[in-house]
């Protein structure tokens, strides 16, 4: 399976990458948010012992409570596991495959979610992927179900198929025309949720979003797949509708937001955290346009190693506020020359 940060795609593709999580819970145990810290490793120890076992040798397992800070939050980088699971470190474990595209949330809102990501607007290849996982464990253990209601969760939200899809999507031309408050509406309207990736402050920055579905109950797998996938394509669709549009009535003033972005981050000394991904959405979007040529695994590379946890776990060290512009600035230059 390909994993999204290494993988070169096409070019021209908006679609970053494709999402699918399950969450479950084991029959006759109280839900995460019930276990005492005692309960939770023991039920994190139980868990993480089968899951080993079916994603294989390679496979690593976290403990949070005993873990490097820095380190954890760079699978959070990653898009491997979730701010929830961090909130409650000190009861919360996850196991992650060899090439870190599936991984196993536990004791997270629920006692197991699964998590499977790869590159691309490419939901089926997720879901096959997260779907033998699934299987393989079922037969291991005993899942809270419920004849009607599907399978039992924390959150109302995610009872039926426990299933959540999610491409993440680079917007810059949506975003320049102020169209996504009327597009996240609209995504409201029908059953759809669509965030900002990256915020300070509760503002955007960036112009990477992600696109999920908000229910599961009475929908299959496949509804929920084939519902987001058309939410998707309208939105690509419009993307590019608004970027021809930029290119015929601004061409001079993108072609200058996109070589001024590519020179600043070629030969800058100190680079925050929030103006290299901005850089960064710049210079994706003059590759999507073809004004540049930079592979876009080298642009994922960047997105994930600049954060400020990444940088750092890469580096082995902790470092300064002006440490961290300084060496995100060297890391970027040497991936761009």
């Amino acid at each position: 399976m390909k994993n999204w940060i290494n993988e070169e795609c096409n070019k021209e593709d908006i679609v970053i990458n494709s999402n699918i999580s399950l969450s479950r819970n084991l029959k006759e145990k109280p839900f995460s948010n019930k276990l005492n810290e005692i309960e939770a490793r023991e039920n994190a120890g139980f868990i993480y012992q089968i899951v080993k076992n079916e994603l294989g040798e390679e496979s690593c397992v976290y403990q949070l409570w005993n873990e490097d800070k820095e380190l954890i939050n760079s699978y959070l980088d990653k898009q491997l596991i979730s701010k929830e699971l961090i909130k409650n470190k000190d009861k919360t474990a996850f196991v992650l495959n060899n090439e870190q595209t599936l991984s196993v949330m536990i004791n997270e809102d629920d006692h197991l979610k699964l998590k499977c990501i790869t590159a691309g607007f490419d939901l089926e290849t997720a879901f096959d992927n997260i779907t033998k996982i699934d299987d393989k464990i079922e037969k291991r253990v005993h899942y809270a179900f419920d004849e009607n209601l599907g399978y039992l969760t924390t959150s109302p939200t995610n009872l039926g198929t426990g299933m959540r899809a999610s491409v993440n999507i680079h917007l810059p031309a949506l975003n320049f025309n102020d169209e996504i408050n009327n597009f996240s509406k609209g995504l409201t309207q029908i059953g759809m949720d669509m965030k900002a990736i990256y915020e300070e402050g509760n503002k955007a920055y960036g112009n990477m979003y992600k696109i999920s579905n908000q229910v599961t109950l009475g929908l299959t797998e496949e509804e929920i797949i084939d519902n987001l996938k058309g939410a998707v394509l309208n939105v690509i669709s419009e993307e590019k509708k608004f970027r021809e549009v930029l290119l015929t009535k601004c061409k001079y003033d993108i072609e200058d937001k996109v070589f001024r972005a590519y020179g600043i981050l070629t030969s800058a000394i100190l680079l925050s955290e929030k103006e290299c991904t901005e850089l960064l959405s710049s210079v994706r979007f003059g590759v999507e346009l073809s004004l540049l040529d930079i592979p876009k695994n080298k642009l994922n590379k960047l997105l994930v190693y600049t954060r400020d946890s990444s940088l750092q776990n890469y580096l082995k060290r902790k470092l300064s506020n002006k440490e961290l512009n300084y060496e995100r600035a060297k890391f970027v230059r040497s991936i761009l020359a």
